[in-house]
């Protein structure tokens, strides 16, 4: 709650608990949004006339998001995060799209999901990686079983009319759900 801008002068302390579960989520994101809730929860604590504290329950007290937030340096964070995408050809570097196959049951939604990655290899032969589809980091929501396929490509025109075509135009099964997300705001 106070992360997320409320104005409390009196809050001197401040705690997060559990920073492990968001850095170790399966999203390239992860660092970034722990240093920035690191810096904005820092920023609430000692407001007012006496100088706060900050106390971060961890298991990675080397983390490098945690090590830049606790010294407060953007600059560094910034650099070292774009030198890991570099790296990796996460964004900025490259465009990301996430391919989304669900349904009721486990085998026909991993079965879709399957069948596309298959149609855009033989397309693609090589040019863009296409992993094979992976369960969801939350891989059941309300009864449903939930795969993805995680793409980064270099152009996004250059293979949206393929994906349009084999993942957006079939006539999939009622049951199941299926979506391209171009640019995802998370991974989940």
């Amino acid at each position: 709650m106070i992360a997320k801008g409320l104005h409390f002068p009196n809050v001197t302390c401040v705690g997060v608990v559990g920073v492990d579960g968001a850095l170790n989520l399966p999203d390239f994101r992860a660092s970034e949004r722990v240093f920035q809730l690191l810096v904005q929860v820092a920023g609430r604590a000692g407001r007012g006339e006496v100088a706060g504290e900050v106390f971060v329950q961890t298991y990675t007290p080397f983390h490098p998001a945690i090590q830049f937030a606790r010294h407060h340096d953007v600059d560094g964070f910034r650099e070292q995060e774009l030198e890991y995408r570099k790296a990796h050809l996460y964004p900025p570097f490259r465009r990301a799209i996430l391919l989304s196959f669900s349904g009721p049951s486990e085998a026909q939604a991993l079965a879709s999901a399957n069948h596309v990655v298959q149609r855009l290899r033989a397309l693609w032969m090589g040019k863009v990686d296409v992993p094979d589809p992976s369960p969801a980091p939350i891989a059941r929501v309300e009864g449903r079983f939930r795969f993805h396929v995680f793409l980064l490509v270099d152009q996004v025109a250059r293979v949206m009319g393929d994906l349009k075509r084999e993942v957006l135009a079939p006539k999939w099964p009622s049951h199941l759900q299926v979506s391209v997300d171009v640019d995802p705001q998370d991974l989940l």
